[in-house]
């Protein structure tokens, strides 16, 4: 019978352990690089670097498994062996023996004659080459062995012994190669062996010994004196131990063939000041603002004193100052003897390969003279492949891969060279415009660098470089690894940028230029570019770049100088054409962050042809990485939601320039559209584009705008939004737009604008009279009348006051109001009797009214009557008339009631020595004045409480409350309480002996109360002039009044 059929062989199995595990079988079955067992796989990798292939089962278990009891490490080892036997032969049946992985007693080990090593073939083949000597051979040999044994286990302590083996082989190899090389005639070769092998292991003593060598024996010895300068460097750095003798002496008969030559050795040439690249050799014409600590931490980077890390990026937006900054740190490293080369990236030019470093080289070979240009050409083969004005390179290398290597060499050998004798600063301007291959040359040169060789600074703009881009990954790598540090540049500060303009224009203290400054700031936001482009811009250009304050005109884009608008077209025009008509309606949009479901609203209903959804997103995520927009949180219905607005107001400008009237127009109705049905209670957005818009319902909601900006006494936004409506209605309807002009008036009136005031009121007095509106022309003469009174004319006012239409048929508020008038106007006059009269009057009329009409009223006059009292010396019956008002004021919650009953309550108080309780009645004064909006009354309240801190003893705080009263006084023009702040003032400058200072504000005072002539503030005059005069009296007489 025949006997049991053999099993068939197993296919060989050839485990890679150089340059990464890997497991191939000849037969094609496919071993994964990931096992999912990672010990099964490690397991493996004991076996395979172990001598003989074997190893006993309680060492495998010891390494893989060091605390775990003896039962668990025995269970784990059995389950770790199944695990590799079947990732190595996946076709493995149960209960076989493994054809590679196998157990004998207590050995395990890898069959044999089943599996191969490469490491130990490419061992096997090294020493024969050594044998034989052949530089084909060895060169062969040193190739695989250039790959590291199992990276992923560069640490593993049982891989030590196979790995030191390897690098025994391999230093072997190296000088056995180069002097093989050396006697065939092969010299070139034999350098590129050498400084590969030097790069790779920058302290090994002998190999750099060898190559300096090689250096001297080809006549160079500054080459060699460079060598030994870098290992010395290696091995203090590495070892902290100096070059042994060979090396030394090497060094010494390197000096003495360079004296030989005439040449005075590298180490002796002076630090003195290196000359500028030819791209910053021109000085500039104004100084760096707000730059202080980046040129600081710069310049210590160029010096070598910032530490090891080699390159530093220098990020910002367009305009920043990137560029500008970096070259007054180059200028100052090349005052301290720095060698400096700049290479820019030319973006019109495309991608050079290399493109900035070879401009850099070139840069700095122009200003050599043709003998250097010419040993460097000879000394770094491979340049001239880089720099054609060199003349022509050597011949093409085996491979892109070894030509790349060769370049590589070549560009850190210039490098290294020139950093023999002093410091080397390379700098890459624009490094977002270069090629791929430059930032590669740039990974390697930081990566091989030594201490205080060479130092790389670059520049990078934020949004050139696309999250994908090979660029962005290879710099990104380089900030991983901790190469590089970055410095963002942001704007300047409002102080900076107003400095700049003040240098670049001449600018001076005048309040002109500081508005001029503050507008360019405004519009450029701090970017040093377009800061100093609107330096160079007219006036009325800046001016028509923007409004001031919030209106319904639209900014004119083309007042963007023309310099930002080259700028910012060749930003847009790199977009795809959907990001650019989103931007444009995103610009119409007043410069405000608009929400995404508003813009995809607009989008759709305003551009022809529309975006729709997804189409908006994708153009708006394209101008969001291209830095032009920016995400923000938007307050719809209140809670945040996601929106976009421009980065750049000038920016935004420039878009909309793109528009035509026709498109604006179309854009701005659908966005009044839009947010009257998303955001209805927005007025001012909704006024906004419907008054570009030209649409019939602007009114309306101009008129709304003008009276919400009232009720929040936004005075200046209140006032432009009334003009605007007074415009579109005055054609139409005269008498709607003289009641806006009242309403504007009224605004005016509060916010202490009294001559606009006054030719506000005058104006819709005439109208109102002309068209028979006795109501409105009443109320209007009312609030004129308050104007002039409080514009220090109050006899004028009482003349309004008697031409006006009143009679039994006009509202009896109407009538109260007159009255009260009257009585306010006759008390600034000093008409007492008058005054108490007219009230009587107003007192019976507000009987007529609802307690809701009625209470605002009656504060005011219970507040007149109670001063009126205060003034003629009923101290009793003005305190009970006072505390009436104030009762009255509070019920209504009315800030400016409010306030003028605290001041005459406060007054009492002092009258009748209550100092504590004048000061609180005067501190809570002049909290609620700030909330009216009316900046007389807050005046007048710092000024009183001004003078209850005097009473209390604080000298200091009244001192600065008076001045600060006289000074928000002054800046109103002519008024009532600039005399009442003086007043104020003197009193207080004449309590604290400052006689002199008292002296000038009574004299101010009288040059302000001669038109008025209130009787109160002369009062208060004689009172303090007849004070002054004693006290000038008391004081003793000075040296020249004796004589």
């Amino acid at each position: 019978m025949p006997g049991p059929a053999e099993l068939p062989r197993a296919p060989r199995l050839t485990l890679h352990l150089l340059g990464g595990f890997a497991a191939v079988r000849d037969d094609g079955v496919e071993i994964p690089r990931r096992w999912r067992r990672s010990t099964a796989q490690t397991l493996v990798k004991l076996l395979a670097v172990a001598p003989e292939l074997r190893r006993h089962r309680e060492e495998v278990m010891d390494l893989l498994w060091p605390d775990a009891p003896m039962d668990a490490a025995v269970r784990n080892l059995r389950v770790t062996l199944h695990a590799a036997r079947h990732a190595l032969e996946p076709e493995l049946a149960p209960r076989v023996p493994s054809s590679y992985l196998v157990a004998e007693g207590d050995l395990l080990f890898l069959a044999p004659d089943r599996v191969r090593i490469d490491a130990d073939e490419v061992e096997k083949t090294a020493r024969h080459a050594l044998a034989a000597g052949d530089a084909d051979a060895l060169a062969a040999a040193l190739r695989p062995l250039q790959r590291e044994l199992l990276p992923e286990d560069r640490f593993a302590d049982w891989a030590g012994e196979r790995r030191r083996r390897i690098e025994v082989l391999r230093e072997q190899l190296v000088p056995a190669l180069a002097e093989r090389l050396l006697a065939d005639g092969r010299t070139d070769d034999a350098v590129g062996v050498l400084r590969d092998a030097v790069d790779r292991s920058p302290a090994d003593e002998v190999l750099n010994l060898l190559l300096a060598r090689v250096w001297c024996d080809m006549g160079r010895p500054r080459q060699a004196i460079r060598q030994y300068h870098a290992c010395r460097e290696a091995l203090a750095d590495e070892l902290g131990v100096r070059p042994g003798a060979e090396l030394e002496a090497m060094h010494r008969t390197a000096l003495a063939a360079l004296d030989a030559l005439g040449t005075a050795p590298l180490s002796r040439i002076p630090s003195e000041p290196a000359p500028l690249p030819p791209a910053i050799r021109r000085p500039e014409r104004l100084p760096l603002f707000g730059r202080e600590r980046p040129l600081a931490l710069l310049a210590q980077h160029a010096s070598g004193a910032g530490g090891d890390t080699p390159l530093v990026v220098v990020r910002g937006e367009a305009g920043i100052g990137k560029t500008r900054l970096v070259a007054e740190a180059a200028r100052r490293a090349a005052a301290q003897g720095v060698c400096v080369l700049w290479g820019t990236s030319h973006e019109a030019e495309g991608q050079t390969p290399y493109g900035v470093f070879a401009d850099a080289l070139d840069g700095h070979l122009a200003g050599c003279s043709t003998a250097e240009r010419s040993r460097v050409s000879a000394e770094h083969i491979g340049l001239a492949a880089l720099l054609p004005s060199l003349g022509g390179g050597p011949p093409a290398a085996a491979s892109p891969e070894e030509e790349r290597a060769r370049l590589f060499r070549a560009v850190a050998g210039v490098l290294t060279d020139l950093a023999a004798s002093r410091p080397v600063l390379v700098v890459l301007d624009d490094l977002h415009a270069a090629d791929p291959g430059s930032l590669s040359m740039l990974h390697h040169l930081v990566r091989t660098t030594q201490a205080r060789r060479w130092r790389f600074i670059a520049t990078c703009r934020d949004d050139s470089l696309e999250p994908g881009d090979a660029r962005r990954q290879v710099l990104d790598g380089i900030l991983r690894q901790r190469m590089a540090v970055e410095i963002d540049l942001l704007r300047l500060s409002r102080a900076d940028c107003a400095g700049l303009a003040a240098a670049a224009a001449g600018f001076g203290g005048r309040a002109e230029d500081r508005r001029t400054a503050s507008r360019i700031f405004q519009l450029s936001l701090g970017n040093p570019l377009f800061a100093l482009e609107l330096t160079n811009s007219p006036q009325a250009d800046l001016e028509r770049m923007g409004p001031r304050r919030r209106t319904t005109a639209e900014p004119h884009a083309d007042a963007v100088p023309d310099s930002i608008r080259r700028l910012i077209g060749g930003r847009l025009a790199r977009l795809p054409a959907d990001a650019r008509r989103a931007l444009a309606a995103l610009s119409v949009a007043g410069g405000t962050a608009v929400s995404l479901a508003e813009l995809e609203s607009i989008a759709s209903a305003g551009l022809h042809p529309s975006l729709e959804g997804p189409e908006v997103t994708a153009a708006l995520d394209a101008a969001t990485g291209s830095g032009i927009v920016e995400e923000r949180d938007v307050v719809v219905g209140g809670r945040p939601v996601l929106g976009y607005a421009f980065r750049h107001p000038l920016v935004r400008l420039a878009c909309a320039e793109q528009l035509s009237r026709a498109a604006r127009r179309r854009l701005h109705q659908a966005y009044a559209d839009t947010a009257l049905r998303l955001r209805p209670e927005a007025v001012d957005t909704i006024a906004f584009h419907m008054t570009v818009a030209d649409d019939a319902r602007a009114p309306d909601f101009l008129r709304a705008a003008a009276d919400r900006a009232a009720a929040l006494c936004a005075n200046d936004s209140a006032c432009d939004y009334y003009r605007e409506l007074v415009a579109h209605l005055e054609p139409a309807d005269r008498a709607a737009a003289a009641e806006a002009r009242l309403a504007w008036g009224e605004v005016l009136r509060r916010a202490a604008r009294y001559p606009e005031a006054e030719e506000v009121l005058r104006r819709a007095l005439g109208d109102l009279t002309s068209s028979a509106d006795d109501a409105g022309a009443l109320r209007t003469a009312v609030c004129l009348a308050e104007v002039l009174g409080r514009a220090g004319r109050p006899l004028e006012g009482l003349d309004v006051l008697r031409d006006a239409p009143a009679h039994g048929r006009s509202p009896a508020a109407d009538r109260a109001a007159l009255h009260l008038a009257v009585g306010g106007l006759n008390f600034y006059a000093g008409h007492y009797d008058e005054t108490m009269a007219a009230l009587r009057r107003a007192e019976l009329e507000t009987a007529r009214l609802p307690d809701s009409g009625r209470d605002p009223l009656l504060s005011r006059l219970f507040t007149i009557r109670a001063a009126s009292l205060l003034v003629s010396g009923q101290v009793r019956e003005s305190r009970e008339t006072a505390e009436r008002a104030l009762r009255t004021a509070e019920r209504t919650g009315d800030a400016a009631l409010l306030s003028s009953a605290l001041s005459v309550v406060g007054e009492l108080a002092r009258e009748e020595g209550r100092s504590e309780a004048a000061r609180d009645c005067a501190r809570r004064a002049v909290s609620i004045a700030r909330r009216t909006g009316d900046p007389t009354v807050l005046a007048f309240d710092q000024s009183n409480l001004a003078g209850a801190e005097l009473l209390v003893g604080d000298r200091e705080r009244a001192t600065a409350l008076a001045n600060a009263a006289v000074r928000l006084a002054r800046s109103l023009g002519t008024s009532w309480v600039l005399p009442y702040a003086l007043v104020g003032l003197a009193e207080v400058e004449l309590r604290c002996g400052r006689l002199a200072q008292a002296d000038t504000a009574l004299r101010e005072c009288a040059d302000a109360v001669s038109l008025a002539r209130d009787p109160q503030v002369l009062d208060g005059m004689r009172r303090l002039t007849e004070e002054l005069a004693a006290a000038r009296a008391a004081q003793p007489p000075t040296t020249s009044q004796q004589r």
